[in-house]
């Protein structure tokens, strides 16, 4: 214990109650100690790590995954999990209805047909058609109630891919934990399953005071569900605090403006803050690797520094802060990410850990290269471009046709909620504008086609507001559920 006090009160600062007790109201989760946690580094490393684990289970298994792949290394998985339930391990999977949309029905049936009991996560209903902008977004394995995984892995081939030129991976980041922080994630897992069925057995929802300690590390487990603003809240505060440097990985880096302000303060008094993302051409969602780059400059002007990758992806989402604070997890940041979607986060305070990410972060800063503010004349702002090229070529990851659909179906809802954030806020940031008025410019357009043919809008238009009716007169009708609590006061 004395080595962790000396830890704590390295940079930083030393922690007290009262810093404990803001990261606790802001991310409503509680501190664990005693977690030993391991850095994975990439897909081949996490689904390596994860197959060995579900080998290696005697009571159970549980697997909650956005994106599930029917075949190849998602077959390996099938294959390992219908073994374990054949064996008398319960095993249990969720899936997100958009993630994994292409996965057949029969690689599902034959699955439950072993004994794996499967459910699928917020699929579209007449009941709720608005829902679909909700999504299971998380990435968790949790076996036994001793070992868990948590980060931006899923099970497709695509984290198993290289560019062919350069070598370079797919780059993604997760973390395997043993300790009491297992009790979380195993409980995160409920939360979901519950929601899609009959409740998880209780034996299977171990008490973290029941978990021997396994290491030294200190952990929590931000649990994001719809509605939620946890990690934000957290993420927040650790802009105000952090004293030196703090480093940034994400993959759609779209932030909610309150981040973006904390950003900017932090750098502005003097903090090192660097955000890694993939460039617009190798971001696998094209759209918002280009807004994300239009947003930019006032990052740049304030003081942050803005690498891009040049590998096939930057997929990860991890933030380290004076070398101590530690963030991975499966939350993008921005509006799904941090408001409506189900997440998973472990924060860490560890020194160690910290080390171990800070060299994983100027590794990749290797095969990255940084963005500038171009001067372009009098009277005109500087354009942000790339200083130099990067290490390696750059490659792009080719999307197999098949999967074209759910993924602008993906684009098409992360734009709406990122437009329907801009509609909540007084003024506009500079990139945000050409957003606006593309969609108010189609908006405009549609009102004069509307006005013009009345008849092509009336059908759709009176579906779409019967359908909102129908759905807002079945939730004024549905009983109560058991578990919400009642309007009336109770009786003295």
């Amino acid at each position: 214990m004395a080595e962790i006090s000396r830890t704590h009160a390295d940079e930083g600062g030393p922690r007290t109650e009262s810093l404990d007790r803001a990261f606790r109201r802001a991310s409503e989760a509680p501190l664990r100690s005693g977690n030993r946690l391991t850095l994975l580094r990439n897909g081949p490393e996490t689904l390596d790590e994860w197959l060995e684990r579900i080998e290696a289970a005697e009571r159970w298994v549980h697997l909650e995954l956005f994106q599930f792949e029917g075949t190849g290394v998602g077959e390996r998985f099938g294959e390992a999990l219908s073994r374990k339930a054949r064996e008398g391990v319960r095993v249990r999977v969720l899936y997100d209805w958009l993630g994994s949309f292409y996965v057949s029905r029969s690689f599902w049936r034959e699955l439950r047909r072993a004994g794996v009991e499967v459910r699928v996560v917020n699929p579209p209903t007449p009941a709720s058609p608005l829902r679909v902008v909700q999504r299971d977004h998380r990435k968790l394995l949790a076996v036994d109630g001793l070992y868990a995984s948590t980060g931006g892995v899923s099970v497709a081939d695509l984290w198993l891919e290289r560019a062919p030129e350069t070598g370079l991976p797919y780059r993604d980041t997760s973390v395997g934990v043993r300790g009491p922080a297992v009790a979380d994630l195993e409980r995160a897992f409920a939360g979901v399953w519950n929601l899609c069925g009959e409740r998880l057995p209780e034996e299977e929802l171990p008490d973290a005071r029941d978990i021997a300690a396994a290491g030294d590390q200190d952990v929590r487990i931000i649990v994001q569900e719809p509605g939620k603003v946890r990690l934000l809240r957290t993420l927040e505060h650790l802009t105000s605090i952090v004293q030196k440097r703090m480093w940034i990985a994400d993959a759609y880096f779209l932030s909610m403006a309150t981040l973006t302000r904390g950003i900017i303060a932090a750098a502005q008094d003097g903090v090192d803050v660097r955000i890694l993302v993939p460039t617009p051409a190798t971001n696998d969602q094209p759209p918002i690797g280009t807004l994300s780059r239009a947003g930019y400059r006032q990052l740049l002007e304030a003081g942050v520094r803005i690498f891009e990758y040049g590998g096939p992806m930057m997929h990860a989402k991890t933030t380290v802060a004076d070398g101590r604070f530690c963030r991975i997890g499966s939350t993008n940041l921005n509006f799904a990410g941090l408001v409506t979607n189900w997440e998973l986060d472990l924060f860490a305070e560890d020194r160690t850990f910290g080390d171990r990410m800070e060299r994983m972060f100027k590794d990749d800063l290797e095969d990255a290269r940084e963005v500038i503010l171009e001067p372009r004349g009098p009277g005109r702002n500087p354009r942000p471009r790339p200083e130099s090229p990067a290490t390696r070529a750059e490659q792009r990851v080719q999307r197999r046709p098949r999967e074209a659909a759910p993924r602008a179906l993906a684009t098409a809802t992360r734009l709406g909620r990122s437009a329907f954030e801009m509609t909540t806020r007084e003024g506009l940031r500079r990139h945000e504008r050409s957003v606006v008025a593309a969609a108010s410019g189609a908006a405009f357009v549609a009102g004069l086609a509307g006005a013009r043919f009345p008849k092509a809008l009336a059908w759709p238009l009176s579906a779409f507001l019967g359908l909102l009716g129908l759905t807002g007169l079945l939730h004024a009708v549905r009983p109560p559920n058991e578990d919400e609590p009642s309007d009336r006061p109770e009786r003295a």
